[in-house]
């Protein structure tokens, strides 16, 4: 059994960062990349200590099952799962997702809400106990661009990138993304919330996100049949 943990944060630039995985342990993970990567960054007079977020939340779904290894993801999974992103991702500049959230097979949750999300960077992780930590199946870190419009200057990019589980990892996806986005506001690239509204909605409040991770939650039970068979000797 595993849980959902979902994180929003404020940097210390006043960037939202958001962090969703179903592997518990790796939340420390996430927490140390951002304080190397913006060690140098949060505008204090001691750098030789580690950064800290400006405010943040954490919120834990009920226990589930994953879904055992299949050829897709199921219709109401991935439904759902785009439905809780749509709730998660408001207001956040860069979102931190497990590559394959819920299920037991390496099959991506994420393609579909990059390209309707185009303000928010992606940072997609893996899961070692699936891949495993050979580099040839785990790339240490694979990043890529794609217009975040379709309509007018093209300049700005959205980050894409895939990386493993582990902190420098992290930690160099977030100075990529830092990097790449002043380079951008440099070049006259910047977001465009007339085209993407939902950059400057507030993010989710704690009691919230908690309802629709269980909401997500309660698509992978019922898609589960272990989950079933358990209801039904029950």
């Amino acid at each position: 059994m595993t849980k959902l943990v979902f994180c929003s944060c404020v940097a210390a630039d006043g960037r939202k960062f958001a962090f969703l995985t179903d592997q518990p342990e790796v939340e420390e993970l996430f927490d140390n990349g951002y304080k190397v990567a913006y060690k140098d960054r949060d505008g204090r007079d001691t750098p030789e200590l580690l950064a800290h977020w400006r405010s943040a939340i954490t919120v834990e779904s009920k226990e589930f099952s994953l879904l055992p290894e299949d050829d897709q993801i199921p219709d109401n999974v991935q439904s759902a799962f785009n439905t809780m992103l749509s709730h998660l991702v408001k207001g956040i500049d860069v979102f931190f997702c497990d590559y394959n959230l819920g299920v037991e097979g390496d099959l991506p949750m994420c393609n579909q809400v990059m390209d309707e999300f185009k303000s928010t960077d992606f940072v997609l992780f893996s899961c070692a106990d699936i891949v495993g930590t050979d580099p040839t199946v785990q790339p240490y870190m694979v990043s890529y661009c794609a217009p975040r419009y379709q309509q007018g200057s093209k300049v700005a990019q959205q980050h894409r990138i895939y990386c493993k589980t582990d902190p420098f990892a992290f930690c160099q996806a977030i100075n990529a993304i830092v990097v790449q986005r002043q380079k951008d506001d440099l070049t006259g690239g910047h977001i465009r919330s007339d085209l993407d509204p939902y950059i400057n909605e507030s993010p989710i409040d704690k009691d919230t996100a908690d309802q629709v991770l269980n909401r997500f939650v309660e698509s992978l039970r019922s898609s589960n049949p272990d989950t079933v068979a358990i209801g039904y000797n029950g």
